[in-house]
């Protein structure tokens, strides 16, 4: 049974954003697991709902997942505790907010808002990805302490075969968000920047991070600091919503007064990290 269930989990974890169908023969090599082992198990799970055919290609997730993964996400209340903490974010045409879920060592972006000018941007909802790579992962990962990212990043590289990430620079990362409240990054996307702040639950565990990203060149450096304090704002909020009724009010970093600039440095650009 042990192994039966094992053989079934490995045939879900086969499946990765990139890829929607695997033939029976892709999930034997991504598996190991011999090919008619591979098909009785895919069309058990197929029978269940946790795996769907496609004719003439293969297997797919199935929808049973979707109403699986809706009570994990209602169950940790993140969704329900930005609804209302996010306004007044989008102050700039072309930038979008994004809220992703801290899951194991990914980051599943669950809700993306923008306004009427849209920026191309990978991010969409469902996608699930390293938490490293963005600054909403980055900014949950900043809440955790070192030998539990350490131990999350291992699994996850040694589980699904991602390249593992510099530990170097990703502990300065993680370190620099824990200090500000904040994470900048423009690792995700080239030309793209993100700003974000981790939302957390009453014990200060990271559930997630919510952020506002968009074209670097619209994160000049006065745009980039007023930013920075409003997520920070809205992962505060968010963080009161989680903890419910009765909790102490959140403390919101004060706006300091920045010395005068010329206008050339007022304008500048944060270069990309």
């Amino acid at each position: 049974m042990v192994s039966a269930v094992g053989k079934a989990a490995a045939l879900l974890r086969a499946f990765d954003p990139g890829v929607d169908v695997l033939s029976t023969r892709a999930l034997a090599a991504r598996t190991g697991i011999a090919r008619s082992t591979v098909h009785v198990v895919a069309a058990t799970l197929a029978a269940e709902g946790l795996l769907e055919t496609v004719p003439g290609r293969g297997w797919r997730l199935g929808p049973l997942l979707v109403g699986l993964a809706g009570q994990i996400i209602e169950r940790t209340g993140l969704v329900a505790a930005v609804e209302g903490s996010l306004g007044g974010l989008l102050r700039v045409a072309g930038q979008e907010v994004h809220v992703g879920q801290l899951v194991g060592g990914w980051l599943v972006y669950l809700h993306r808002e923008a306004g009427p000018i849209r920026a191309p941007m990978d991010n969409r909802v469902g996608l699930r990805a390293p938490a490293w790579r963005g600054g909403c992962g980055k900014a949950a990962l900043s809440r955790l302490e070192p030998a539990e990212v350490d131990e999350r990043v291992a699994r996850l590289c040694r589980d699904e075969g991602v390249p593992a990430p510099d530990p170097a620079a990703l502990a300065d990362e993680r370190a620099a968000g824990r200090a500000a409240g904040y994470v900048v990054s423009s690792s995700f996307q080239a030309g793209r920047t993100s700003v974000a702040a981790a939302v957390v639950d009453g014990d200060g565990r990271p559930l997630g991070g919510l952020s506002v990203a968009g074209p670097t060149t619209l994160f000049p450096r006065a745009v980039l600091r007023r930013t920075a304090q409003d997520v920070v704002a809205a992962a505060d909020r968010a963080r009161l919503a989680v903890r419910g009724p009765g909790a102490a009010a959140p403390v919101v970093p004060r706006r300091r007064r920045s010395p005068r600039r010329s206008p050339t440095e007022r304008n500048a650009v944060v270069p990309p990290r």
